[in-house]
């Protein structure tokens, strides 16, 4: 990491530098390590918006706002966020990382204007696909097809700077990154909330993609990040959508429709998966729980373990994603 600052809270962030700030984060995070990795944020990015916050720098300074909460230091972390809502842009503050604030003078007032915020951008906020399709796309051809979902408190814009997509272009998919109508605060969308929402949004968007494009139906893919991942366990195995097949990384959590008949009924159907998990946080309870009712079903589940992170992305995913595209075309 640099300890220079890369850019000014009104100019954007170098995507470059927020990845390689974020998987460092990431990694002092999972090892306990919160006041070395808001020392590192500080140093990429010191003080605090004075003015206006650009849009892509939201994510960097709500990072700092977290950790200083985590460390201790609620009242620096109620700056930190004031600077935000100041900026125009709302928080969740649901998140219990934020408890420690809620007794500090002000912030009762606080929570009321971020609240209200909050609420007339929910009321504008609507599901959202962007579509990108093979080189040489010939409309009149039948192409496979690959839902891609991001994880919760994130945006479809986030993770289309994360997961990597050429190896699924390459094999002729058409890839749609689906936007949860759910805002969790500004620019940043959920699915867990309401699973039920997220099943009209991402069957709405299949539907939407249907009738536009010519899809091979038996090489439909759901994949996602975190609580798009979660989302997508959910959407497969509760036949949702008729999924071939399913690519989760960091799905931490066991959903209300991944259950032991629904298991087997999934390997009947032809359905393959891939979980990829960080080798810092494995082995994780709901999802080993899940791992071993699959194994015990001969359901062909694989299992691949990110070296030296946690919950985030791997530096060499698009070999990550080429490897689990083996395993889940095989039988195609």
């Amino acid at each position: 990491m640099t300890d220079r600052p890369t850019a000014r809270w009104d100019e954007p962030v170098d995507p470059r530098t927020f990845a390689e700030a974020d998987a460092e984060v990431d990694r002092l995070y999972t090892n306990g390590q919160y006041q070395q990795a808001y020392e590192l944020l500080e140093r990429t990015w010191p003080g605090l918006p004075d003015g206006a916050l650009h849009p892509t720098m939201h994510d960097c300074v709500r990072f700092k706002a977290s950790l200083a909460a985590r460390c201790g230091h609620a009242e620096l972390a109620f700056t930190i966020l004031q600077a935000i809502l100041r900026s125009g842009f709302s928080s969740n503050l649901t998140w219990s990382v934020f408890d420690s604030l809620r007794s500090l003078d002000g912030f009762a007032d606080f929570e009321r204007e971020n609240e209200a915020l909050l609420a007339r951008e929910r009321a504008e906020a609507t599901r959202k696909l962007e579509v990108c399709i093979p080189e040489g796309f010939d409309p009149e051809e039948a192409h496979p097809l690959c839902l891609l979902l991001h994880g919760d408190g994130e945006s479809a814009d986030i993770l289309k700077g994360q997961w990597s997509i050429e190896p699924l272009l390459a094999r002729g998919f058409v890839v749609a990154f689906v936007q949860s109508s759910q805002l969790s605060f500004t620019n940043h969308y959920a699915w867990l909330p309401d699973p039920s929402v997220a099943w009209t949004d991402v069957r709405a968007a299949f539907q939407e993609l249907r009738s536009t494009y010519r899809i091979v139906e038996d090489q439909v893919l759901l994949a996602g990040f975190s609580g798009g991942a979660i989302t997508a366990v959910d959407l497969v195995f509760g036949e949702a959508i008729p999924a071939a097949g399913f690519i989760c990384l960091c799905p931490e959590f066991m959903p209300e429709h991944f259950t032991s008949e629904a298991v087997p009924s999934a390997r009947d159907r032809g359905v393959r998966g891939v979980f990829l998990e960080g080798e810092l946080v494995w082995p994780l309870d709901d999802e080993r729980a899940m791992m071993e009712e699959m194994a015990a079903a001969d359901f062909p589940i694989k299992l691949i373990l990110n070296e030296d992170i946690g919950h985030s992305f791997p530096a060499d995913f698009p070999a990550r994603l080429d490897e689990s595209l083996d395993h889940i075309l095989i039988a195609g």
